[in-house]
């Protein structure tokens, strides 16, 4: 059952030379929705993961070393915990700090946006599946790569594509967008270049 978006269309993200860069649906960044997201997928996937922020000069591309054994949020921050390594995030709370000082200092820190996307390549096939949380500044919180059928596990990549790592994007999609497989997942020819002669 689709807990938000009720299969509507993704808003369509360009580059800079106008062409389709993304699709991305957006997903609220109440604490209680983004506790149970992250938990589920966490939970459900922390084997097939990438995840970490994303920001201008760094990417990191972390994997969960086991299945997590801590999640538990407390005040504003949600705790993953992999039998010791564990990273919090400020997910927000759902009342506002009784101190107007230090409420204006969360504000900054809380999610202001949050999405499920799938990027597309130069053709507008897709090639990454995954989901992205920003703070009121435009700054990456965490983005989470979903299985990809172009990379195996440590990050290699294939010549031809496994679909069935696209289970994962397809079970998030049915049971968070309401949207059944759709055959588009399955067109593009992955991280080659395709500039054409």
């Amino acid at each position: 059952m689709a807990r938000w978006n009720g299969g509507r269309k993704p808003i369509l993200e360009r580059n800079g030379a106008g062409k389709p860069h993304a699709h991305r649906w957006p997903m609220p960044v109440d604490p209680d929705t983004l506790h149970d997201f992250l938990a589920d997928i966490f939970q459900c996937y922390w084997d097939q993961l990438i995840f970490g922020p994303t920001i201008s000069g760094a990417a990191y591309e972390w994997t969960c070393p086991c299945a997590p054994d801590l999640i538990e949020r407390e005040g504003e921050f949600l705790t993953i915990g992999f039998n010791g390594p564990h990273f919090h995030l400020c997910i927000g709370s759902n009342t506002p700090d009784a101190d107007p000082d230090r409420e204006i200092r969360m504000c900054e820190l809380r999610p202001a946006s949050a999405s499920i996307y799938r990027t597309l390549d130069d053709r507008g096939a897709p090639t990454s599946w995954g989901f992205e949380m920003r703070n009121a500044a435009g700054i990456s919180m965490l983005t989470i790569y979903f299985a990809n059928p172009f990379v195996l596990p440590g990050d290699q990549m294939v010549e031809q594509p496994d679909w069935s790592r696209l289970l994962m994007w397809r079970d998030i999609a049915y049971r968070y967008l309401g949207r059944e497989p759709e055959a588009f997942d399955q067109t593009s020819k992955g991280f080659v270049d395709l500039v054409e002669a």
